[in-house]
């Protein structure tokens, strides 16, 4: 397993949490909560499908107040196939956030955490077991440079209006399903991936097998808090659940005996 495909897997799963940590936007602490709380009731209220125009707003008012989440995942490609599970913990904005997720491809296990703009990633021996620290502000890191721009272009204040832009279809699609104990409602979202890569800083050049549209099929629980999310493209599968909405978490940088100075993203010959 080579460490560029870690990186890689890395970047997708880094890019899926502050995906959802540009959720927790900024506001007004009162508004917040009774947005969130007015979502809430409705929805257990009996009838929880939401329109486009709320969509948005609501499902990111729920998960502004609940700010925690267990996550798991699993992406799939041709016979490849990687497992993550772990905390995250959303800020106001992406560079509060925290996480904490173990990999799993099978043969090969990694362990990485997101903690004061510092990412730790423990590849196993190319990291001689312990977490390879990469700076998310240092510019002078390529790697630190490109977790920084998802940092930056996914900045919650405006990740809404960049996403909401290139959607391209929205309907409630299929019955509820219960999911975390919740009867979860289905919603597809198709989104023109030019648009929102133009939104987030543009794809370098990096077009070939880029699908021209995504369709995510997101499932909402009746207090609007997303269950799962899902797509299918490109010849790679995603899924993400989310449970224990709200729920105390505990996500700590490693000791300094757990940290090496060794990058393995640092030089081509590292790379293999």
């Amino acid at each position: 397993m080579r460490v560029k495909k870690w990186s890689s897997v890395a970047a997708v799963v880094l890019a899926a949490t502050l995906a959802l940590s540009a959720c927790s936007d900024k506001g007004d602490a009162k508004g917040d909560d009774t947005s969130a709380s007015s979502s809430s009731s409705s929805g257990q209220g009996g009838d929880a499908t939401l329109d486009q125009a709320g969509f948005f707003s609501e499902v990111t008012a729920s998960q502004r107040k609940a700010r925690t989440a267990h996550v798991t995942m699993n992406i799939g490609g041709g016979a490849q196939t990687m497992k993550a599970e772990g905390d995250i913990a959303a800020g106001d904005k992406p560079e509060d956030t925290a996480m904490s997720l173990t990999m799993d491809l099978g043969s090969q296990k990694a362990e990485m955490r997101l903690v004061d703009q510092t990412f730790y990633m423990n590849l196993g021996a190319p990291t001689g077991n312990k977490f390879a620290k990469i700076d998310l502000t240092d510019e002078n890191n390529p790697i630190g440079k490109q977790y920084n721009s998802l940092l930056k272009n996914l900045d919650p204040t405006g990740q809404l209006e960049q996403l909401e832009k290139a959607v391209t279809k929205f309907e409630q699609k299929g019955s509820p399903k219960q999911i975390d104990g919740v009867e979860a409602t289905p919603y597809e979202v198709t989104v023109d991936v030019a648009k929102l890569a133009d939104s987030l800083g543009g794809l370098n050049g990096q077009t070939a097998g880029v699908p021209k549209s995504i369709t995510y099929v997101m499932y909402v629980g009746p207090d609007k808090l997303p269950r799962q999310m899902s797509f299918d493209a490109a010849g790679t599968k995603l899924t993400m659940n989310y449970s224990k909405w709200g729920e105390k978490v505990d996500i700590k940088a490693p000791p300094a005996a757990q940290i090496t100075d060794k990058n393995p993203f640092a030089r081509p010959s590292a790379m293999s």
